[in-house]
């Protein structure tokens, strides 16, 4: 639309035929133009304008745009003083490629690069300005959906790079485990499994050379059939350990209340025989093998029944607490993501030094003379192999003569 042919008669009385050339070529355009007057009034803007403010201005009366409402690119409102033709007129100067975005009366917005320049008579005063607007929403979207794929794909990236590095540090952590595991065997097969094997070959060479001595050669037989009794407890609890590296029992909800009943039953010859009480609280309900977590009650109740102080009866108490996520942050390996919870089994008995506290989780590392105390040092390891096959913590905390404390952290439910 032109402006007016009421105002082009006060106007212009005679419209040359060069200025009635101009206006049809303006009109016909495809991109929208438009016109005003050095006080910012229309004057004048052809079809493709009206189009793309979604209104018709009036000419005369609208000031500077024939848009609804300017808005800058961060989405805040644009006044009428810092509309881009403005202060091309203001500042008598083109002000090319500005982006604003507008506002159609339905609501609708598009972005919209302003080319506003002044024009001038031949004294050097601006006469007049026009401004062509070009509709650059499409390219918008489309960088903004390119943006967005990219972040898409960017955060599928990172997720499976992050998946991968943590298969990466979970097989590096197997792979940690089953060395210092192989290193364990190393240490059974060269030490523990070798002293019953020299004893054997030492007590036979004694029996062949007594031969005529029949009463010491019975009591070398003896301890020929111990040192193998012993060797094959040992081989067996090597089976034992083995055994819990091949992981893969379905998961179950495990009632840890029902685990120490039973291990209390099976106990319940040694609790009479040493007069020992055991007290819990109600213990919680969490996903695991329920082979293995009685293994692991079994083995640090026994623990405790086993090295108690001959001068007071035993007395073990059970506690349990749900950890906070600042308490879980300080035990190494586990996921923040999980809830764990801990349960601490402290008795009264003889204790240890708590620079041994390591050594007594690793297999067949004793504190204690095996002649004075029964068992080969396993019971221990195999409670560490449990609570880490259950992605727990287990760590213990003691004084010599003064009792030990263990603590064995495990999440509620474990990861698929």
């Amino acid at each position: 639309m032109l402006e007016s042919e009421s105002e082009m008669d006060t106007t212009n009385p005679v419209i040359t035929e060069s200025e009635h050339r101009y206006r049809q070529i303006i009109q016909g355009l495809p991109a929208a133009f438009y016109t005003c007057d050095p006080k910012g009034r229309i004057k004048s803007y052809n079809e493709a304008a009206a189009a793309l403010w979604g209104r018709q201005p009036q000419i005369g009366k609208d000031l500077w745009c024939g848009s609804w409402k300017i808005y800058r690119t961060d989405g805040s409102l644009l006044p009428p003083e810092q509309y881009p033709m403005a202060i091309a007129v203001r500042e008598g100067k083109p002000l090319l490629g500005e982006e604003i975005v507008i506002e159609h009366p339905d609501g609708a917005r598009r972005h919209i690069l302003t080319n506003p320049q002044p024009i001038f008579d031949a004294a050097g005063n601006i006469v007049e300005a026009i401004n062509m607007l070009v509709d650059i929403t499409a390219h918008r979207k489309a960088e903004e959906a390119l943006r967005q794929n990219e972040e898409r794909y960017r955060t599928m990236l990172e997720k499976e790079v992050e998946e991968r590095m943590n298969e990466l540090r979970r097989v590096n952590s197997d792979l940690a485990k089953s060395n210092n595991d192989l290193e364990q065997f190393a240490y059974v097969a060269s030490h523990d499994l070798q002293e019953p094997l020299r004893k054997i070959r030492i007590f036979a060479g004694m029996v062949e050379e007594l031969i005529d001595d029949p009463e010491k050669a019975r009591h070398y037989l003896g301890k020929i059939c111990a040192s193998s009794e012993r060797m094959m407890t040992l081989i067996q609890d090597l089976l034992n350990f083995s055994k819990l590296n091949r992981t893969g029992q379905p998961l179950e909800e495990v009632n840890l209340n029902m685990v120490l009943q039973h291990v209390l039953n099976d106990l319940e010859l040694v609790i009479q025989e040493k007069q020992a009480v055991v007290t819990s609280q109600d213990l919680p309900m969490i996903k695991g093998e329920p082979l293995q977590l009685y293994q692991l009650f079994y083995n640090i109740i026994n623990n405790s029944l086993k090295f108690s102080n001959p001068h007071v009866p035993p007395h073990i108490a059970i506690s349990t607490k749900v950890l906070l996520p600042e308490e879980v942050s300080i035990h190494p390996g586990l996921d923040p993501s999980l809830e764990y919870v801990e349960v601490l089994l402290k008795d009264n008995g003889i204790g240890f030094a708590q620079q041994h506290a390591e050594q007594i989780f690793t297999i067949f590392q004793r504190l204690n003379d095996h002649q004075a105390f029964t068992g080969t040092g396993i019971g221990l390891a195999l409670c560490k192999k449990i609570v880490s096959n259950h992605h727990g913590h287990i760590y213990a905390v003691s004084k010599v003569a003064a009792g030990a404390a263990f603590y064995v952290v495990l999440p509620r439910s474990l990861p698929d």
